[in-house]
């Protein structure tokens, strides 16, 4: 241990320790030359005596120094600064290969910065994210789908191995706000979550406080959105605000940096109403010492238990739990994703690579002449490798810098051109541990992968040949030059093949058929809740529609509480066969609120029964149209129109859920454009708009009008005008 100690303060002292040698070793040549001279030799004499009993200084210098140090640093440190000198005597050589590393590295380096930062750095301001779980139904891709509200209430009333469970609405969704009931409403993000949302994750108020429980008409301020939008006026916390028409107390303002658990922010929180939100995105917090594998084991327990008590069919999707991260139920998507996108771009970096190690044995080949002179000079072939090495280090590090910050200047740019969307984005593309570490550990691998062959090959000359005949090409070297460049030219093929190939994927799927006509589509989305839209919803909807089937560009157009392309299912409920409980087993189908002339707008042709008709009012037993997957799965092999079906509508009512019969007087056509999205094309159940309360009030607050054009010009500024 002390001479350990010894070598790390002589690595930290560069000048004193030689300084210290020269004078110990000054000393003994003076005993040995007094010696000498004492048995009668004269002081010449002596002096070289003692340096020939010394062994000469040099020499013994030398092994003091590989005892009393590290020698390998220092070796390494000369080597660096060596390669550096010739790095910079050769500047286009060094400018082209390090531009060329750094394409591949940077490359690398951002697609694992967006893979970090939606899967292990945790959303700012939550307290302990690695004790933080999300719940969903179980996916065939090892993923996670939403779970029903009332199955949210069951598993947080059952659970024993998670301290809390907390529920937030799938996605932001826009809201009128207005400091007074007279002032006009501003277009915000609100997100709807359950009232121990932030006490779960350990969100502390920047003002105020956060939800409690039996919180109501309360909101949340984002800080960001308090600091932006409201002069981060300490006054707001306890103000009455308009949203949506209704009073809502401001009761605080979340930390600074916390946006949410996901992807998409949010300006304000909302507390969720008795009645639940449909489908939800859960979560949880371990108990100590309850690790996840239990956890999830329970979580898919209490699911089953569920089912069984509503008499539900065994399902194949059973509730799960994951790690908690920004992806939540798609770590896997993420996970696969990022791992294709790595391929290819390794391949970049593999081909930049070879052709940088080509280069580099070329000059290894001419420099033979200074290999040869090394070797002369006592310079064994493991030195001169690893001099060869460690330029190829110095170049890769250098080229790795550079990719990180072509990488960090990359990353924001691309995020500029992405589309308009309806809520902003926030992943965080900084540098921290885990991206550095990336990034080093790639440059440093690259160097060993593909240097430790040039720098074999370069440090091995034949003293003879070279300095009679001069530095040649040996035929090991030209056929390793070769090597690199077959395996620059097999990378660069492969590249345009995988290129080739994901076009053709992107092809197949922009021609493959979803099930409708989606050219000439024009879709506006309209929040009745907002103020200052009308007082009547029913009467606002035929207003809003009459004018835009008027007008002269439109063809054809209706309403839909959600227009397809992928998320268009919404979470009412259950389904069964018939009119009596118990009788068929049940079915959780995606659920759609339509108007008449839906399925003739989009051209989803209705294959059995017909469309929905004006005398569909509210004073009219309830129809359904359903699709033909749901259809296969509720009356197989038999006759659809006119058949009973029970539908089971989640109120969070603790009464339970609300139950109604209506009758099929329809089969439309399976919409597929979900299947771009999760690989699923999800059975349906449509509901007609003017019977829409028997499934719920407050379902249609937001609609959608889908218009098919006439001619080329696009609709949506024109639908702005006319509502």
């Amino acid at each position: 241990m002390r001479r350990f100690f010894d070598r790390v303060l002589h690595l930290l002292r560069v000048r004193r320790p030689d300084a210290d040698l020269a004078r110990e070793i000054d000393s003994h040549l003076a005993l040995l030359q007094d010696n000498f001279e004492a048995r009668g030799l004269s002081p010449d004499a002596a002096r070289r005596a003692a340096r020939m009993a010394l062994g000469g200084v040099d020499q013994v210098k030398e092994r003091h120094r590989d005892t009393r140090s590290f020698r390998w640093l220092e070796d390494a440190a000369q080597d660096a600064a060596h390669g550096v000198r010739l790095l910079r005597r050769s500047p286009v050589f060094t400018a082209t290969a390090a531009l060329s590393l750094a394409i591949g590295i940077g490359a690398n380096t951002a697609i694992f910065t967006v893979a970090n930062s939606l899967l292990f750095r945790p959303p700012a301001g939550i307290a302990d994210p690695s004790e933080l779980v999300v719940i969903g139904t179980a996916r065939g891709d090892g993923g996670l789908n939403p779970l029903g509200y009332a199955a949210y209430l069951e598993l947080a009333r059952r659970t024993t191995s998670l301290r809390a469970v907390f529920a937030e609405g799938l996605f932001p969704r826009i809201v009128g706000l207005a400091a007074s009931g007279t002032a006009t409403a501003e277009a915000v993000l609100g997100h709807s979550v359950t009232t121990n949302y932030f006490t779960v994750l350990g969100v502390l108020p920047a003002q105020g406080r956060m939800f409690a429980e039996g919180d109501r008409n309360a909101a949340v301020l984002n800080h960001d959105y308090w600091t932006r939008r409201l002069g981060a006026d300490d006054g707001v916390v306890g103000r009455t605000l308009q949203i949506n028409g209704q009073p809502v107390t401001v009761i605080g303002v979340a930390a600074p940096g916390f946006q949410g658990t996901g992807v998409q922010s949010s300006d304000v929180w909302l507390a969720f109403g008795p009645d639940g939100g449909g489908s939800v995105v859960a979560g949880g917090r371990l108990r100590p010492d309850v690790p996840l594998t239990v956890a999830a084991a329970e979580v898919a327990a209490i699911g089953d238990a569920i089912d069984r008590d509503r008499g539900a069919a065994p399902r194949a999707s059973r509730l799960n739990a994951l790690p908690f991260s920004r992806a939540g139920g798609n770590r896997n998507v993420v996970f696969g994703f990022a791992g294709a996108l790595m391929v290819l771009v390794s391949l970049v970096l593999a081909a930049a690579c070879a052709n940088v190690a080509g280069v580099m044995l070329t000059r290894a080949t001419a420099r033979a002449r200074e290999m040869t002179l090394r070797a002369a000079l006592g310079a064994g072939r493991g030195r001169l490798a690893r001099q060869l090495l460690t330029e190829m280090f110095v170049l890769c590090l250098f080229g790795g810098l550079l990719g990180i910050g072509l990488a960090q200047m990359l990353l924001p740019a691309a995020m500029l051109v992405l589309p308009p969307l309806p809520s902003s984005i926030v992943v965080p593309l900084t540098l921290d541990w885990r991206v550095l570490s990336f990034s080093l550990s790639l440059s440093l691998g690259v160097a060993v992968i593909f240097g430790v062959l040039p720098a074999v090959k370069g440090s091995g000359v034949d003293a003879n040949s070279v300095l009679k005949d001069g530095a040649r090409s040996s035929s090991g070297r030209a056929r390793l030059r070769s090597a690199f460049v077959v395996g620059q030219i097999a990378c660069s093929v492969l590249l345009v093949v995988l290129a080739a190939f994901f076009l053709r994927v992107l092809r197949h799927a922009g021609a493959a058929d979803p099930g409708f006509e989606p050219r000439g589509v024009d879709v506006a989305t309209i929040d009745a809740s907002v103020p200052g839209l009308g007082s009547g919803r029913a009467e606002l909807w035929r207003t809003v529609l009459e004018r835009v089937r008027q007008s002269p560009g439109v063809a054809r157009a209706s309403l839909a509480r959600v227009p397809p392309g992928g998320f268009e299912g919404i979470g009412l409920g259950e389904v069964a066969a018939g009119d009596q409980p118990g009788t068929s087993p049940m079915f959780t189908p995606g659920w759609n609120i339509v108007d008449t002339g839906y399925f003739g707008t989009l051209g989803i042709p209705i294959v059995v029964g017909r469309d929905f008709a004006p005398a569909d009012t509210a004073a009219s037993p309830l129809v359904v149209v359903v699709s033909e997957g749901l259809a296969r799965q509720l009356w197989p092999g038999k006759p659809v129109i006119g058949q009973s079906m029970r539908l089971s509508i989640i109120t969070g009512d603790p009464k339970g859920p609300l139950l109604r019969v209506a009758t099929v007087v329809g089969v439309a056509g399976d919409i597929r454009s979900s299947s771009l999205v999760d690989g699923l094309a999800e059975p349906y159940v449509y509901v007609p708009l003017a019977q829409s309360d028997a499934v719920g009030s407050g379902m249609t607050a937001q609609m959608s009008i889908v218009a098919r054009r006439r001619g080329a010009s696009r609709l949506t500024g024109m639908m702005a005008t006319l509502v």
